[in-house]
């Protein structure tokens, strides 16, 4: 795995077969049937190479502030589309084993990446944890709108495969992107995603580690 922590050049096509490896390792059944804890992931970045990762832990289904980590860290790895997870693992990775978590949600996609191993699914396979790509974008695939109301999802699909979801956390708000990580179902992903998002777009988890992180890149 060291060539995917640590890639050493930006040779797009080694760096698509390390993603194809990463993709075949992927589980995406449940490896645990409820969850009693879920935690939000994200970095902030300065106008160069500094950021600041976040990681911050819920009880769930009830969501109440386990805890929250922040690491002021260093990315000299240029930010690539479809490559983020050679930009942001190692950074991600630093603040994660700081916290302890069921299921660990990233603002990224999972398999519903052209190379079907995104963020999600690259922290998932590292840590051997389940992780959920919850994006607020489409990278890949096509799907349906689904119903306006709250709860209401399509399939998001690329040549047939279904690759990820569109899912509607709020009514008459646009959808986000719904994906497996590693270790967890779509169908699990989506269900926890929903629990996750009681007022907001954004699953709390999520948007507490972007806020934090946010905070602490404002205050340098």
């Amino acid at each position: 795995m060291l060539d995917i922590l640590d890639p050493n050049q930006t040779d797009l096509d080694e760096l698509s077969k390390i993603q194809k490896k990463i993709a075949k390792k992927v589980i995406k059944k449940d490896e645990i049937e409820t969850p009693k804890s879920v935690a939000g992931c994200d970095i902030s970045f300065s106008e160069e190479n500094q950021a600041y990762a976040a990681c911050v832990s819920f009880t769930y289904p009830d969501l109440e502030k386990i805890k929250e980590k922040s690491i002021e860290v260093e990315v000299d790895f240029p930010y690539i589309p479809t490559f983020l997870a050679f930009r942001e693992l190692q950074p991600m990775l630093k603040v994660v084993k700081k916290i302890d978590t069921d299921v660990y949600m990233i603002d990224s996609q999972g398999l519903a990446h052209p190379r079907r191993a995104g963020l999600a699914s690259h922290l998932g396979v590292i840590i051997k944890k389940p992780t959920i790509g919850v994006a607020k974008n489409r990278l890949c695939g096509e799907g349906y709108k689904p119903s306006p109301e709250k709860g209401a999802y399509t399939y998001l699909k690329d040549n047939e495969e279904v690759i990820g979801a569109i899912v509607r956390t709020r009514t008459d708000v646009k959808p986000v992107y719904v994906s497996i990580g590693h270790k967890i179902s779509l169908e699990k992903a989506i269900k926890i995603t929903l629990n996750t998002a009681p007022k907001y777009k954004i699953p709390e988890p999520i948007r507490a580690a972007h806020k934090l992180a946010t905070e602490k890149m404002k205050a340098t």
